[in-house]
């Protein structure tokens, strides 16, 4: 192969544009997105007040945020709750024990009488004998009246199952019933 020469580079002459040809002016330059590489589009008026209001909202969140996350503010507001939440809770004892005090002193004191023990009577029977001594003419005999115990009836017997045939088995379907003869016939059950 024989060897390329270099041969020198001819220049283009440069390009010149018409004289009634005027370049469009251009108010400011389009941006381009760095995400997906096409032209950006422009926002309205409306549109950018809504994002500065809507940033100014976010920001003031953030720093809400910022509050929250802070360790002794967290404490200061719990202690805050709960000392709120212990001052309720005695007030509403102190009104409980108000209304308990006024309630007793409206009331009239009575006097309240235990209820008398009931007491198991003895039957007395008396017997009188003819006979002549005058010792015995009359025994008295105390007798103690018993309750009479509550019979307790034994449980009921459950009722005898009729005795059951050799093969009586619940209803089955074909393919069961086929298998279970042959099991039958070859088990000999």
């Amino acid at each position: 192969m024989p060897k390329k020469t270099k041969q020198p580079i001819e220049e283009e002459p440069e390009y010149e544009p018409p004289a009634d040809y005027s370049e469009p002016e251009e108010d400011e330059p389009i941006r381009i997105s760095k995400k997906t590489g096409k032209p950006v589009r422009p926002m309205s008026e409306k549109q950018l007040e809504a994002l500065r209001i809507n940033r100014e909202k976010a920001v003031a969140k953030k720093k809400e945020l910022k509050e929250a996350r802070d360790y002794e503010t967290k404490t200061e507001i719990i202690k805050k709750v709960k000392e709120e939440q212990a001052i309720k809770h005695k007030e509403k004892l102190e009104n409980s024990k108000k209304k308990y005090e006024e309630e007793v002193e409206t009331l009239e004191p009575q006097t309240f009488t235990k209820k008398p023990e009931k007491k198991i009577k003895k039957k007395v029977i008396k017997y009188v004998e003819a006979s002549s001594s005058s010792e015995s003419e009359e025994e008295e005999v105390e007798y103690v009246k018993k309750k009479p115990k509550k019979k307790t009836l034994p449980p009921p017997e459950p009722a005898p199952t009729p005795p059951r045939e050799k093969f009586d088995y619940p209803r089955q379907s074909p393919q069961e019933t086929l298998l279970d003869n042959l099991y039958r016939k070859y088990y000999g059950r």
